[in-house]
């Protein structure tokens, strides 16, 4: 897909959506990036705006331009979660393995958080855009050109436990919330490959978050390599692909299955599980009722003090947010999210750009059932205080 493929209209509304967003610090200021939430939104200038200024605001809360130097992907993502860079489609686009149905994700998500295996797909999204932008001589890539993946989704050994396990199936809808969100346009085709019957359970539930114009690039294959090695085939040059693809691509020693390139997933030793319970020394601990929420108020006396917080949940998840008090009015700080948190502590902090009082809350609003006891550590600490921290470690 190509800007210069666009006629004297669509030329003339990327140029006012140009204009309209000319305030914004864009990650790539390119037509093509822009031209990406014009596609996405039918060039509704309108909701193209709507869209992009959404994901820039997700961009700066999650800092995900600093990302690739930034996120240190945890050892058991990078050891068992199958996915990988292998090469090129035809198009130049970079092509990705996925081996899901080999990765042993009740492991996965019993030795990291979900949130840190969520940010290790976008990491792995943003890895890929990057490989494009830095290196078009290589992708063969105009200045018009649109960056898009092609992925080879590997079903293999697919079992129930993919498909029933909560976090995983969380985890699932969450990534595909945030790629429709936030990377219009950067999928060139999907082909899920050996779908086993029981992925006619799973499908339904991801379907309904998968934007139509997604779901027309997916193609579904079961047990039938005759029929998917074909259709990549025609997407993708076989030098490009690994031999057990229906390439002619190995590893140095010769593995068809290219496991310098794409890991081959496997069972998770139980050594990285988290182990216990999150410990509640130097915690306080909070009950909060079934269908409701509680507040906590801090005074924040110094701009650039910072909010630190560490909390965990007994035996379930809870609801999180941290908001700015003004007047008779909450601020949102940190948007309300639900987290699970009882088998390893949430932390985080924030710089607090205005003094005053923040306000932490936890909800409960969503069960209606029982009661969740919290243990939680809050505490405002001044940013001199954490500099002259830091520093400190720096010298040891």
């Amino acid at each position: 897909m190509d800007v210069t493929q666009f006629n004297d209209k669509q030329l003339d509304i990327l140029k006012q959506f140009r204009e309209a967003v000319r305030d914004c610090q864009l990650p790539n200021s390119e037509d093509a990036y822009l031209a990406r939430w014009l596609i996405a939104r039918d060039f509704d200038l309108t909701k193209a705006e709507k869209m992009l200024r959404n994901s820039l605001e997700w961009r700066r809360r999650y800092k995900i331009d600093s990302l690739r130097e930034d996120f240190k992907p945890p050892d058991v993502l990078r050891k068992y979660f199958s996915a990988g860079f292998v090469g090129r489609d035809k198009l130049q686009s970079p092509l990705w393995i996925t081996r899901y149905g080999k990765s042993d994700m009740k492991g996965i998500l019993r030795s990291t958080k979900k949130k840190d295996f969520v940010m290790y797909v976008v990491y792995l999204v943003e890895t890929s855009i990057w490989r494009v932008t830095s290196d078009p001589q290589k992708y063969k890539r105009s200045p018009g050109a649109i960056v898009q993946t092609t992925i080879i989704f590997d079903l293999e050994d697919l079992s129930m436990q993919h498909i029933t396990n909560k976090q995983a199936v969380d985890a699932a809808i969450k990534i595909i919330q945030i790629y429709e969100a936030n990377y219009p346009e950067c999928l060139s085709r999907v082909f899920v490959i050996n779908a086993p019957k029981i992925f006619s359970i799973g499908y339904p539930i991801l379907k309904p978050f998968i934007h139509e114009r997604t779901r027309n690039k997916i193609s579904i294959f079961s047990h039938e390599p005759k029929q998917w090695k074909a259709a990549i085939l025609a997407e993708v040059d076989p030098e490009e692909l690994p031999v057990c693809y229906g390439g002619t691509l190995t590893d140095p020693d010769g593995n068809p299955n290219c496991i310098t390139m794409v890991n081959m997933g496997g069972e998770v030793p139980k050594s990285y599980y988290f182990s216990g319970k999150p410990d509640t020394s130097n915690k306080k601990s909070l009950t909060i009722a079934s269908g409701s929420k509680e507040h906590l108020e801090f005074q924040v006396e110094h701009q650039g003090d910072v909010l630190k917080w560490n909390f965990h949940c007994e035996d379930s998840d809870i609801c999180f947010a941290v908001y700015r008090k003004r007047e008779n009015e909450l601020i949102p700080i940190v948007p309300h999210e639900r987290i699970e948190c009882q088998i390893s502590a949430e932390e985080g902090e924030i710089i607090c750009d205005e003094t005053g009082v923040y306000v932490v809350e936890f909800d409960n609003n969503f069960s209606y059932l029982r009661s969740k006891k919290v243990w939680y550590s809050v505490k405002v600490e001044s940013f001199s205080s954490k500099m002259e921290n830091c520093n400190r470690f720096d010298s040891l």
